[in-house]
């Protein structure tokens, strides 16, 4: 974009002239049948069932399969498929034996609901939009259409085919959307300005902003209170000069579902799933969860290397950094092999570093590693770390960090030589396994700099810009045996700590079907 032009939208974005903010509701019986007899049924498996395992899982499955409605803009009988359609009626069979009465009195209905959505060959959502569009046309000529996932191309050509010319429609994701300072005649939000958060409301970049949604969601601009410890009258807010809001829409029907629900339960069965596999205690490490674009997740320990990517645009050259946990922050993209990225550290420091060092040296490290895993499992975690604390004088011989030295990614403690000789090693076997541990520790640094070094000179800025787009590509690297890597935006980062097996960590999870 040339300089003046930037300044010009610039200008328009913070100019004083008067803006509006409307709310629409878009009406579909079949869905908002389906909503109510969800809601209906998540009502029932709170204040009876106790969230009944079973019963939980079949309504995620279910909230999954309504907001992935919601979000499309196919016709409903074309959104979901066979494979879908067959787990649905298997999930819905799945409670008639065990709770008769809950089946006829909940589950016919719901299932008669669903039913009828997907035999719906139509979506109200892109008939209002296009028919919306086509009204105002005279007045707005450029209009951003805003979405939370990337539309596919089916999905805007269906769009496109129905608008009348002149007309520009500009396609973005939320993410895409926020950093861009382009001016339009109309923006258009497909949700509630909840949905959206903050940003969606206090920068408007059109004369018009819409928010369209569904009629089961309360569509409405809650103004939040600034400064809550200074009086309200004592503070001047700007936010909404010369901004006209629309009155709320009335929400008249109870609909109590959540697209969070789908979140919270897959992260909920993917620890509870880890947890009744009865893995030894020292493969469990302490992560915090990163939530990705698209309703994906990835659990990340605090001491992981994370590669984030960035474009230097003066340059138009991709740069990849290597940060941790503390320093990642919301928007950031971050680069996930599709394999676990620890294995293929291990396969670079090997294959261009250590090279035919490589096989003597993992040897000694399993061998250490093998002797106190037995210790562990002989004498308890606990136990072995009050020997190590109280006998040999360790500082560091916590539970949670003797599970991290059993685990294969950790490779030199910082006290592996008291270590070592806890584990019965003569002085010359310590000095000698700590010096090798040291070797495979700076080949490991080494690869992960060759690592990136390969993946800038090979991920193209066009490559960022439809990222931009879409917040989340895949591509696969020619450097590395065709090995497959994941590009996503971080939508939120949990910092609480869960116990997570090493094997789950910076491993993509899916919400989606």
């Amino acid at each position: 974009m040339e300089g003046t032009t930037l300044l010009r939208h610039i200008y328009k974005l913070y100019s004083p002239l008067q803006k509006h903010i409307h709310f629409k509701h878009v009406k579909c019986s079949e869905l908002l049948s389906f909503a109510e007899q969800l809601s209906n049924f998540r009502q029932e498996l709170i204040e009876k069932f106790d969230n009944d395992g079973q019963l939980l899982d079949t309504y995620s499955y279910l909230n999954k399969i309504f907001f992935k409605l919601c979000g499309s803009f196919l016709n409903y009988s074309e959104v979901i498929g066979k494979d879908a359609e067959k787990t649905i009626i298997d999930k819905l069979m799945s409670s008639k034996d065990s709770y008769p009465s809950f089946f006829d009195k909940i589950v016919k209905p719901l299932a008669m609901s669903i039913k009828q959505v997907l035999e719906t060959e139509q979506n109200y959502m892109t008939d209002f939009l296009c028919e919306h569009i086509n009204k105002n046309c005279n007045r707005s000529h450029k209009i951003a259409l805003i979405t939370k996932r990337a539309l596919s191309i089916e999905e805007k050509e269906l769009i496109n085919r129905r608008i009348n010319l002149p007309v520009d429609i500009n396609y973005y994701t939320e993410n895409n959307f926020r950093k861009s300072v382009v001016m339009f005649d109309e923006v258009v939000f497909v949700g509630t300005p909840s949905y959206y958060g903050s940003f969606a409301t206090n920068t408007l970049k059109a004369p018009h902003t819409y928010f369209v949604a569904y009629e089961m969601f309360s569509n409405k601009l809650t103004q939040k209170s600034f400064f809550s410890d200074i009086h309200q009258q004592d503070i001047i807010s700007t936010i909404y000069s010369n901004v006209s809001i629309d009155k709320e829409i009335k929400n008249t029907h109870r609909v109590e579902i959540s697209q969070e629900d789908s979140v919270k339960y897959t992260i909920k069965r993917v620890l509870e799933e880890q947890n009744e596999k009865g893995e030894n205690v020292h493969n469990v490490v302490k992560a915090s969860i990163v939530l990705l674009e698209n309703g994906r997740f990835i659990f990340v320990p605090d001491d992981s290397k994370i590669r984030v990517l960035s474009l230097n645009t003066k340059r138009n050259q991709v740069i990849v950094n290597h940060i941790t946990l503390k320093d990642l922050e919301e928007d950031d993209f971050i680069i996930i092999r599709n394999e676990r990225d620890t294995k293929l550290i291990a396969e670079v420091a090997d294959y261009e570093i250590l090279r035919e060092e490589a096989e003597y040296l993992r040897l000694l490290q399993e061998k250490w590693k093998k002797r106190l895993r037995y210790n562990v499992m002989k004498k308890g975690i606990k136990r072995v770390s009050e020997i190590l604390s109280n006998r040999y004088g360790m500082t560091t011989a916590s539970s949670q960090s003797i599970r991290s030295w059993c685990g294969e990614e950790c490779i030199c403690p910082t006290e592996l030589p008291l270590l070592l000789q806890a584990l019965k090693y003569d002085k010359n076997e310590v000095d000698h396994i700590y010096q090798a541990m040291k070797k495979i520790q700076t080949a490991h640094r080494d690869a992960g700099r060759v690592i990136s070094r390969k993946l800038m000179n090979e991920i193209t800025p066009s490559i960022c810009q439809e990222l931009q787009q879409k917040g989340s590509i895949t591509f696969k690297s020619s450097n590395f045996n065709g090995a497959s890597f994941n590009i996503d935006r971080v939508v939120a980062i949990d910092r609480s700590k869960h116990n997570v097996l090493q094997s789950n960590l910076m491993k993509v999870y899916r919400k989606d079907l």
